[in-house]
């Protein structure tokens, strides 16, 4: 028997979903906007403070030569070249300064820009649970591939996945990875505010598991937080009701 995963094509999810936890882990990384400022802010100084020195260091050692042990003609360009080096050096600083301030305005409208696409991923992750079919649409393509499944002696399966202390984003982003790998005739439902549900026509008790597997260990909820549930017509529910009663979902 083919291995149903393969015919969901899961080497295209299982990249899709290694990116979303890169992007995820990434996310989980507090974007510390004061503390990245502060780091760099101290470098800057630091950068400064060495050339300021090396720079007052330089025109120290200049100076009694310059004004004390030349004689005058000398002395004109040795001044000369002493108040440039000053003049250079105080425009080395005030550049360096200025530059400073313009690095850190690109870097707080990148650090804003990412923020932003972050918030807007969780966001729009939020927006696919929510916007799922909801629990009567769930009951009424259930029971009609039921009586479809019945007449036809085909098998169906139903698999429930509930995360009760997952926020709606991880929900959404799980929904999302089980819209990449259901197949056409396969349908995703919201039934309660946290979980979803699976109606898969034509697939056996063993094949759901094996999906229900997959899902559990690359959706990117730890198997602590998510409860799953499978059942198949005809093999462990002969009825509607038992095929209910055994997704073991309280709004069903």
């Amino acid at each position: 028997m083919t291995n149903p995963g393969l015919e969901r094509g899961f080497p295209n999810s299982l990249d899709m979903l290694h990116r979303k936890k890169m992007t995820t882990a990434n996310e989980g990384k507090k974007l510390d906007w004061e503390t990245v400022e502060r780091l760099d802010w101290h470098l800057w100084i630091l950068a400064t403070l060495l050339i300021f020195v090396l720079g007052v260091s330089l025109l120290s050692f200049m100076f009694p030569t310059t004004f004390w042990m030349q004689q005058e003609p000398a002395r004109d360009r040795s001044q000369q070249a002493f108040f440039g080096f000053c003049v250079l050096l105080a425009l080395v600083l005030v550049y360096l300064l200025q530059r400073q301030a313009m690095v850190r305005q690109l870097k707080r409208q990148l650090f804003d820009a990412r923020t932003a696409a972050a918030a807007a991923e969780q966001e729009a992750a939020s927006q696919t649970f929510f916007a799922l079919p909801g629990l009567d649409q769930f009951r009424d393509v259930l029971a009609m591939e039921y009586r479809r499944a019945s007449t036809s002696n085909a098998p169906l399966a139903a698999a429930l996945f509930a995360a009760p202390r997952e926020s709606p984003q991880a929900l959404g982003n799980m929904a999302r990875f089980l819209q990449c790998i259901l197949r056409h005739g396969e349908s995703l439902y919201r039934i309660s505010d946290n979980a979803v549900a699976a109606i898969l026509p034509g697939m056996r008790l063993s094949e759901a598991a094996s999906l229900a597997a997959q899902v559990e260990s690359l959706s990117g909820l730890s198997k602590e937080t998510l409860e799953v549930s499978i059942t198949a017509y005809p093999e462990e529910s002969a009825s509607l009701a038992k095929l209910q009663e055994r997704l073991r979902a309280p709004v069903v």
